[in-house]
């Protein structure tokens, strides 16, 4: 199991107390105020990712869950900040699965930040337009993307990792480290049937502090 978030963090500078006068500028480039009317606040902002796959046989009985926290990629990290201001920036548009063997650990950046073998035909459009949800005074924003590979979509003995995409759009190729906003490698691989449906829920939490 990966856990792993992706942190990102500003400061405010806060005056403090009643101003008389213009502030006391240090210079042109550090554009500070006054030891005296400055106070540095540090607010992080997080991008937290949980995924949840349930494996139910044709009967509808749940075979297997495997579940746990993402690894947000450099790109991912990129991804979010540059939807912040620019919205012609890719959305989010799908997943894609991997079997590789002994799928290395998610990583940020190289290798280990996009799927090490796709498995052919499992490029999955998400199920519907993701529709943000409160999660509660002072506890965020969640943004849940759902995907569904239904019976007779794939079949495989051994499914070992995920990835979210915004290729745009979703395409039936491995895709690359710039489309791949995260990756979960699974605890134990997924035996997918052919009367077995798959659905793998990834909540993107947005959590300000």
């Amino acid at each position: 199991m990966t856990s792993d978030s992706s942190r990102l963090s500003d400061s405010v500078s806060a005056v403090l107390g009643s101003l008389t006068r213009k502030p006391t500028w240090r210079g042109p480039i550090n554009h500070r105020l006054s030891p005296n009317k400055e106070r540095l606040l540090l607010s992080k902002f997080h991008v937290v990712g949980f995924v949840r796959a349930v494996l139910t046989g044709p009967d509808g009985q749940i075979k297997q869950i495997e579940e746990g926290y993402n690894l947000v990629t450099d790109y991912g990290d990129e991804h979010v900040g540059e939807r912040m201001y620019d919205d012609t920036f890719d959305i989010v548009t799908g997943m894609r699965l991997g079997d590789q063997v002994a799928p290395a650990a998610a990583s940020k950046a190289g290798a280990g930040a996009a799927i090490q073998t796709y498995l052919t035909g499992s490029n999955e459009d998400l199920d519907a337009v993701p529709i943000g949800v409160d999660k509660g005074a002072g506890l965020g924003w969640r943004v849940p993307h759902i995907c569904t590979w239904i019976a007779g979509d794939i079949t495989d003995p051994a499914i070992s990792e995920v990835v979210l995409s915004d290729e745009t759009p979703l395409t039936d190729v491995a895709g690359v480290v710039g489309d791949t906003v995260a990756r979960f490698v699974f605890g134990s691989t997924i035996d997918k049937q052919a009367g077995d449906s798959l659905e793998v829920t990834w909540n993107v939490d947005f959590l300000g502090a």
